[in-house]
């Protein structure tokens, strides 16, 4: 059998201890590989190797193939990325100890991600991510835009065939991933010929960072996003874990939907004395307790001051027990927060425990938001105030006055239904509250609502955004 290590030896290793699940050995190009174990050890830079991942055929018949990447750093940390839907496969972090797991939800086939994805678990989302609410629009020139209705009788996330269901085209730029796919005329239904680039970069510090640029050949909403679920604690953790997640959300307001469609109603809701306050930190198997179908699936605007671009702290969470945490940064106006709601209910709501404390009433404290309950500005993430790390470590869950429950059905999540399992990777089968997604975007059905600003691209203009996950660990004296 013939070694073949695409782009390996540009790497600079010369062994191939180092690897799990990222080095293969491929026997004359096809689909079999071997996967060695991975033994976490200091590289001199960052880099990115190729492989092969499968192939799918071509609406004429051809086969094509399916590159995965694998994005390396000093510190052991590996993002896995493959070019169908510009989708992040894994993401293998460190615990306290050292330890690496995969901390996002994923799958195990390329076949599983074709046809038993119904979550967009991993998937860029385009072009626009959300709702549009019945499926249409008032362009700037005043024509009706109809598109492609997936969800009842709704646009959602960019389409039957949005971009997590495209084959994009890769290549590496240095220490980048590019992605790039180019959205014909009336795709989906969208006006103009639309060019996106999705740059995804890990830094030596633990960064993933992904910028998304577009250019397009007629005015078209654009709102494009990453659907990832993470469980800090491991993909394959399960609910329990994900319990003991803490969460913050930098936002004092949330977008207002009306049910069972979940569509906006374009007003905004204030956050406080509400159980959607994640304006300090939450300990999640108490905070539930408090949340109607116990669980958030919402949308939030994010606190931006008066610089409404600005690009700073947006979400943390951290996981006490591994010590494994994550701060998300973004220049974007919302982010949507989903602890799995749409997934298959197999009694977990009946095990979380009634009795648990109760959750304070919320005093934003002025080491997160300052006195005025403003966060501090922060340019990026080198330059921020904000010590999240800490901040989401320390118990802020007394028993105390209960928190108010929204009155009215419009803060309501759908009801869980019963349906097929969503089997996993390593045959894990992922039930409602088994990730968290924490998915930075634009506002939802912002084209059909005046107030939640204009999402149209125009072609003498480019759309360009920035999120920053950044994983860490607590650390201790």
């Amino acid at each position: 059998m013939e070694e073949n290590f695409i782009s390996l030896e540009s790497s600079g290793l010369n062994d191939f201890d180092h690897f799990k699940n990222i080095v293969t050995i491929t026997e004359d190009g096809g689909d079999k590989s071997v996967s060695y174990e991975y033994k976490p050890k200091l590289q001199k830079s960052n880099f990115i190797i190729e492989d092969y991942y499968g192939s799918i055929k071509d609406q004429n018949g051809k086969n094509v193939v399916i590159k995965k990447y694998v994005l390396v750093n000093e510190h052991g940390v590996n993002i896995e990325i493959i070019n169908y839907g510009a989708t992040i496969l894994s993401c293998w972090v460190p615990n306290t100890l050292g330890e690496i797991d995969d901390v996002i939800l994923g799958f195990d086939t390329l076949d599983d991600y074709r046809l038993n994805n119904a979550h967009y678990i991993g998937g860029t989302i385009g072009r626009v991510t959300d709702y549009i609410t019945n499926g249409n629009f008032v362009s700037p020139g005043g024509h009706i835009i109809e598109l492609t209705k997936n969800i009842g009788s709704h646009h959602y996330n960019g389409g039957k065939n949005g971009f997590d269901k495209v084959i994009w085209d890769g290549y590496v730029s240095e220490n980048k991933l590019v992605m790039t796919y180019t959205s014909l005329d009336s795709e989906e239904g969208y006006p103009g010929s639309c060019q996106t680039r999705v740059i995804f970069q890990l830094t030596c510090k633990n960064e993933l960072i992904i910028d998304y640029v577009s250019m397009t050949s007629k005015p078209t909403p654009l709102n494009i996003s990453m659907n990832i679920f993470f469980n800090l604690a491991g993909h394959d953790a399960g609910e329990s874990e994900v319990l003991n997640h803490s969460i913050m959300v930098n936002a004092d307001e949330y977008i207002v939907i009306k049910l069972p469609d979940r569509t906006p109603v374009g007003l905004f809701g204030n956050v406080e004395r509400t159980c959607l306050d994640l304006r300090v930190p939450r300990l999640l198997k108490r905070a539930f307790v408090h949340v109607p179908g116990s669980g958030y699936n919402h949308t939030f605007k994010l606190f931006k001051g008066n610089d409404r671009k600005a690009f700073n702290l947006a979400a943390s969470l951290v996981h006490k027990p591994s010590g494994r945490t994550l701060d998300v940064y973004t220049d974007m106006p919302c982010i949507h927060v989903n602890t799995a709601q749409g997934f298959p209910d197999y009694g977990i709501l009946d095990r979380i425990n009634k009795n648990s404390a109760k959750v304070t009433d919320l005093v934003p404290p002025s080491a997160i938001f300052g006195e005025s309950g403003s966060e501090h500005h922060s340019e990026g993430v080198e330059d921020t105030t904000i010590n999240s790390l800490e901040q989401l470590v320390s118990e802020d869950m007394e028993e105390g006055t209960t928190i108010k429950i929204p009155e009215t059905n419009l803060y309501l999540n759908n009801k869980a239904t019963i349906n097929s399992p969503i089997i996993g990777k390593s045959k894990t089968i992922y039930n409602k509250l088994s990730g968290i997604s924490l998915r930075p975007q634009l506002f939802p059905d912002a084209p059909n609502h005046d107030n939640f600003g204009n999402i149209i691209t125009q072609p003498s203009n480019f759309y360009s955004q920035r999120v920053i996950y950044k994983f860490g660990v607590i650390e201790t004296n």
